[in-house]
């Protein structure tokens, strides 16, 4: 559930985040029922998404990076359309992992941006260090590496935990990612 997904991460914002997800999977699900409708065309549902997806974003307070979010957006709503009759394209599960993943992204986008705007130099890798931990991620908590810099996170390469703008095509690595990071 939402409501526990954050509760678990050593973040500051665990409510802003909460909300921001439970927000996004509102629209995500939305979307997949005006899709089995058949309500709207494509680029309806494409251009509805990618409009309420950047509103919650920004009224969440966090940077919005448009360019992801119309790529996502974009992706989503084509998976759903080629694979409509299958039932965990249009589920609540699908959409609660979406919102959950594209929120940790948004924070974390966010808190990468912010901290090169105020010139630290250094970020940390930080894992929950529980079970649930990918080895490929687990191998990372604690390390430091430059701002510019990327973590080798199995095959994909990422400024930040959910890093879904370079790590796009590696969902093992984000997809459920609970990570964050640490400035300095």
């Amino acid at each position: 559930s939402i409501i526990y997904f954050f509760d678990v991460m050593d973040v500051d914002d665990v409510d802003k985040r909460t909300l921001t997800a439970i927000s996004l999977e509102r629209i995500f699900r939305e979307m997949f029922l005006a899709a089995l409708a058949g309500e709207l065309a494509r680029e309806e549902l494409i251009d509805r998404l990618i409009t309420e997806y950047s509103m919650i974003i920004v009224a969440s307070g966090y940077r919005a990076n448009y360019e992801h979010i119309e790529r996502v957006c974009t992706d989503i709503v084509d998976n759903t359309l080629k694979d409509i009759d299958k039932p965990y394209m249009t589920s609540p599960e699908r959409s609660i992992i979406i919102a959950e993943t594209e929120t940790n992204n948004a924070a974390n986008y966010d808190g990468y941006a912010e901290a090169k705007a105020n010139g630290l130099t250094e970020k940390v890798w930080h894992t929950r260090e529980d079970n649930k931990v990918r080895q490929s991620h687990l191998v990372l908590d604690g390390v430091a590496i430059g701002i510019d810099d990327l973590f080798e996170v199995g095959e994909a390469l990422m400024r930040f935990p959910c890093d879904l703008e370079l790590a796009y095509d590696f969902p093992d690595q984000t997809c459920n990612c609970r990570c964050t990071m640490s400035y300095q």
